[in-house]
């Protein structure tokens, strides 16, 4: 499915991690220092890396893990914990929250990491064409003292550190690159690498940071690698190839199809692979529901009864993914198995029958455009979503094009249905954005003011079971409606050769281990073997 603007997800506690015995090698065995990896990517950034104003999707993500850290991190436990933050508190009706940096910290140029420099990126990204919508409930930042930034807040906000990860999106830029034109496509942050050249829709190469803060559990200093070169190569059978040729030796995807051949070629030996499924994501039908033909609840109903995902899940990703009535993951807080009864189910009766009474109401007329990536297996997908929408009675035109195109014509409203991925698990308060009437990520126009109180009165409740009632009521209210057309949950998987260990990470400076969320895994641990 084609990937979203990805930027407010963050872990939650419990939730399924399959991973491979890497992790235990990676755990057991002593990293070797030296040596450099080649990660293929699924999609190029083209809008670059300046993170308080970029467009990350997935890969984006992963190479910002390289050049950026953030304020906090995810441990395995799921548990938010400080990381370039020495401790985030927050006063006992959550409108103040403080933030503590760690000290002797530079970034990349030299600058020192201290209060100043977080309060520039804050301003910063609350400036962004994207979090500024995110952080409006933010009144104000002043700097405390030299490693300390109160954030006082318009309302309370319970969730407000879930923030300072942002799946893995809020890395802190030092401040002279804050505004540099060249911060997209040479970025500075904090983190373990650092840019060496970047030619776009070729590589991104990052080479050891030699002022990075980290060490290691033996005391050893991070990061082991020296060279890192990021390959986009969007074909994900042609990625797979590279990885098995030696041309690559690690990528990501979260292709079904993919995923099923790297498990032939882990059963064998050829490959290793991590898979995640903790706080994923949800792959699913967006539609734009503030024009025809989506504005009328007839054409969801109709479009919802139309799809076979059973038949999708067979056909496209080898039955190997599971199905999906909520925007939430199971171990995301306040996850609803059952939103409403009856479900939606296929049933092509049904879907003739609403797809007549729409033509009727609308001059005989039901047209659709269904977009989706250019991903080829993607577009299989829109191919059986068109055919599944065609035996119905819809006229279905498709129209695929690269990531970063899809993702502008979303951000522009340009689309009525389109293949997507999104709402990585988290609290639910990380989705206000995307669902908020009025949001600039709200991307399918949704205006719903049960949808709005419900999301208003969870993020400053401070009763925990009121919170669970009102995203519990906003399942309720998405099944009921049909805003979106739930598909899959989304199985992430790290494949590499053999020799590629640290894909986890190394443990955290508080000495727990890290987590992987989504399609977010550290880049600081990462080691060759001889």
């Amino acid at each position: 499915m084609a990937a979203a603007v990805v930027f407010i997800g963050t872990a939650c506690s419990g939730g399924h991690s399959t991973v491979t015995s890497d992790r235990a090698q990676s755990r057991s065995a002593t990293p070797v220092e030296g040596g450099a990896l080649v990660y293929g990517l699924d999609a190029e950034t083209p809008q670059g890396y300046c993170d308080w104003n970029a467009q990350l999707a997935a890969s984006g993500i992963i190479v910002n893990q390289a050049i950026y850290d953030t304020l906090m991190v995810p441990n395995d436990k799921g548990d938010m914990v400080p990381y370039l933050a020495q401790s985030v508190t927050h006063s006992p009706d959550y409108l103040t929250w403080t933030i503590t940096v760690r000290p002797d910290i530079q970034f990349q140029d030299g600058e020192p990491l201290d209060a100043t420099a977080v309060k520039l990126n804050f301003d910063a990204y609350r400036k962004g064409a994207l979090f500024g919508f995110v952080f409006q409930n933010i009144a104000d930042e002043a700097v405390a003292g030299a490693m300390t930034v109160n954030i006082t807040m318009k309302k309370p906000w319970i969730a407000f550190s879930s923030y300072l990860f942002a799946t893995g999106r809020l890395g802190m830029v030092a401040p002279k690159s804050i505004n540099a034109p060249d911060c997209p496509t040479h970025p500075i942050g904090t983190g373990p690498f650092m840019v060496k050249d970047y030619v776009t829709n070729d590589h991104l190469t990052v080479i050891k940071n030699p002022r990075y803060w980290r060490k290691d559990a033996t005391g050893r200093q991070l990061p082991y690698l020296d060279q890192i070169t990021f390959r986009p190569i969007i074909d994900p059978s042609a990625r797979l190839n590279a990885l098995k040729n030696g041309q690559i030796q690690l990528m990501l995807t979260d292709n079904g199809d993919i995923t099923y051949q790297v498990r032939k070629a882990v059963n064998t030996g050829q490959l290793v692979d991590v898979e995640n499924q903790r706080s994923t994501e949800i792959e699913y039908t967006m539609l734009r529901v503030d024009k025809a033909p989506f504005d009328d609840p007839v054409a969801r109903q109709a479009v919802a009864y139309a799809t076979n995902r059973d038949e999708i899940n067979q056909l496209i990703y080898h039955g190997i993914l599971t199905p999906t009535d909520t925007p939430f993951a199971p171990d995301v807080f306040a996850y609803l198995k059952e939103p409403v009864q009856p479900r939606v189910r296929f049933d092509l009766n049904r879907a003739k029958q609403l797809v007549a009474q729409y033509k009727t109401a609308h001059g005989g007329q039901f047209t659709v455009t269904l977009s989706s990536s250019n991903d080829p297996t993607v577009v299989r997908n829109a191919q059986l979503v068109q055919s599944q929408w065609q035996t119905a009675g819809i006229d279905v035109k498709l129209r695929n094009a690269d990531q970063a195109t899809l993702i502008n014509q979303a951000i522009s409203g340009d689309f009525q249905a389109v293949l997507w991925r999104n709402h990585p698990g988290a609290d639910p308060d990380t989705q206000y954005g995307w669902w908020y009437s009025g949001s600039p990520i709200n991307f399918g126009k949704i205006n719903d003011p049960h949808i709005n109180h419900d999301l208003d009165d969870a993020r400053s409740n401070t009763v925990v079971t009121a919170r669970q009632a009102d995203y519990q009521d906003l399942q309720r209210v998405f099944a009921s409606q049909l805003y979106n057309l739930w598909g899959f949950y989304a199985l992430w998987t790290f494949a590499s050769a053999p020799n590629v260990h640290g894909i986890t990470g190394p443990d955290l400076p508080d000495g727990g281990h890290p987590g992987i969320v989504v399609s977010v895994h550290p880049i600081v641990g990462l080691w060759l073997s001889k």
